[in-house]
C-alpha cells in the first residue's frame, strides 16, 4: 500500500463530499473542517452505484454519516458500516493532509 496524492487541500470543498479516482477505485472524500477528514468507497453497497460523495452529511446519534442519495441508508464516515443494515459496508480509507496536499492510502 502507498499514499496517493489526490489534490491540493485548498481545492477540497468543506462540509460536502467529492469523488476521486484512487488506484483504480472510486473514493468519496469528506472534509468536515474541525470534525475531520474522511474517505470511504464511493460505491453504495446497497445499489452498486458510485454516488456516496453526493450524499448528505449528517449526525446519527453522535455518529457522523453520509446518507446515500438513492435509498437513504446512512454510512458511518469512520467505519463505513451502514446504520440501518450492518451487513452493508462502504470500506473506509486512511486519509490525511500533509504539506498542503490531501493523501489517501491506496489499497492493493
Amino acid at each position: 500500500m502507498s499514499w496517493v496524492n489526490v489534490c491540493n487541500e485548498s481545492t477540497l470543498p468543506q462540509g460536502t463530499g467529492v469523488a476521486a479516482w484512487v488506484a483504480g477505485k472510486a473514493v468519496a472524500i469528506f472534509d468536515l473542517g474541525q470534525h475531520g477528514l474522511y474517505a470511504i468507497d464511493n460505491v453504495d453497497p446497497a445499489t452498486g452505484v458510485s454516488l456516496l460523495a453526493r450524499g448528505l452529511v449528517c449526525d446519527m446519534e453522535g455518529v457522523l454519516c453520509v446518507a446515500s442519495p438513492l435509498y437513504k441508508q446512512h454510512y458511518s464516515l469512520e467505519t463505513g458500516i451502514c446504520i440501518e443494515d450492518e451487513a452493508l459496508v462502504a470500506s473506509p480509507y486512511e486519509i490525511k493532509k500533509e504539506a498542503g496536499q490531501v493523501l489517501i492510502l491506496a489499497k492493493s
